[in-house]
Order: C-alpha cells, then structure tokens, then sequence
C-alpha cells in the first residue's frame, strides 16, 4: 500500500480572527498605505505563531490589501490618486451596467435583501465600527451586481471590493469622521426600489462622487508624505505598535 502523506489540518478559526484584526488595523489606519508589517512584533503582540500570521496575510495579499516584495516583506498596498480615481471611475461604469441589468429582474426577494442589508449598514454606523461599516456598505452596494444575472460582472465587482474596502476607509478619514451618517444610503435604496431607473443610476454615480475631490487630496498628502513618514506618525499619535 502506498504511503499517504496529509497536510497538517490549518486552525482556520484563528487564521480568520488574525486576518480579521490585520484588516481592522488597516481599515481604521493603524496600518497605513506603505507601512511594512513588522511579523515578529504582530506575533508577540497577538501572542499567535508566525505559521498563522503568514496565512493570515497571505489571504490580504491575495484579497489586494496587502503587497509582498520579495526579500522586502509584506507591506499595506500604497494608495495613489490615480489609484483611487481608476476605480471610482470603474465603480461608475459598473454600477450604471448593474442597475440597468438588476432593473428587470428586481422582485420582493431583492427588495427584502435590499432593506437587509441596509439595516445592517445602519447599524455598524449607529456601533460607530469602521470596519463593520464598510463591509456592510460594500454588501449593500453588491446586491445589484450580485443580482444583474453577469458572472462577469459580478467578478469584476468581487476583485474591485478589496480595494474598495481601503479606498472606503481613507475617504471617511478625508471627511474626518468614524462611519458616515447614518441615513447616507436612505436615497439609494429608494431609488433602487423606485421606478425610474435612470434616476437610480444618477444618483449613484453621484453618491460615489460625495467629497471625491477631498479623498483625492487627503490621497496626494499620502503620497507626499511616503510609508516611513507613515509608520513615524503611527507611533508619534500614541498607536500600538503594530509593525
């Protein structure tokens, strides 16, 4: 008989609790666009192996929050305006695409998720958790793309989120402010439910446009600044010393 050889079995649980505070730290800004991720430190401090960090970071990596340079390490994504500007203007096209495909197929089952996932949004904002907010508000914001019946559509939409998520984050801190207000979404989703369909699409081109010119230029200031000057203001503002 063959000799088999099995993996050991991943504690999946405490891989996602890690990646789910890296996120955090990322999401709320207390890992910066640029700044390297010190392993050692984070293990100590998490009080967790280096085996289940480097899982841990390895799926950011793959979800494109976070870069790995060879003979470098592993670093957040840098954020540039140009960045941020590719793709707000793809979030357009994509939302305008998805609306006129979702428009037919809109029943009492979307409407019902809709205000779901609405509900949900609302909530983390009445929590004030940054992190929860923007998940929920990508969610929100998915269903017409999940809905428009285009597996490439919604693939697209799928690997823009993880960029999203970063872009999300800097923009509430553009408007210096924890979670947007919390009736920020009541517009969109009553036109969602309405129907005209072209004031749906206009309002959510220009929902995404709501203080574009202040996240472009809170984004230039990253730039400007660079990663150590980024890893230096953590510190000096008092943060854990997460890398």
């Amino acid at each position: 008989m063959a000799k088999l050889d099995f993996n050991p079995i991943a504690d999946t649980t405490r891989r996602a609790e890690i990646v789910a505070l890296l996120r955090r730290a990322i999401l709320t800004g207390q890992l910066e666009p640029g700044q390297k991720l010190n392993e050692l430190r984070i293990s100590e401090q998490m009080r967790v192996s280096r085996a289940p960090l480097r899982e841990a970071m390895r799926e950011l990596v793959q979800e494109g929050i976070l870069t790995s340079i060879p003979y470098a390490g592993t670093f957040v994504i840098d954020v540039t305006a140009k960045d941020i500007d590719d793709a707000y203007s793809l979030n357009k096209v994509l939302d305008e695409f998805a609306i006129a495909r979702t428009w037919p197929l809109r029943d009492q089952r979307f409407f019902d998720e809709l205000d779901r996932r609405h509900a949900a949004v609302k909530q983390a904002t009445r929590e004030l958790d940054t992190t929860r907010q923007i998940e929920t508000a990508l969610q929100l914001h998915g269903l017409i793309h999940e809905w428009a019946d285009n597996s490439v559509l919604l693939e697209t939409w799928q690997r823009l989120t993880s960029r999203l998520q970063m872009y999300f984050a800097l923009h509430q801190r553009a408007r210096n402010e924890p979670v947007p207000a919390e009736d920020a979404h009541e517009t969109y989703v009553r036109l969602l439910k309405g129907t005209d369909m072209r004031a749906a699409q206009r309002h959510a081109k220009e929902h995404i446009n709501f203080d574009f010119e202040a996240l472009l230029a809170y984004a230039r200031g990253l730039e400007q600044r660079g990663p150590n000057d980024a890893s230096r203001a953590s510190l000096t503002r008092g943060r854990p010393e997460t890398a």
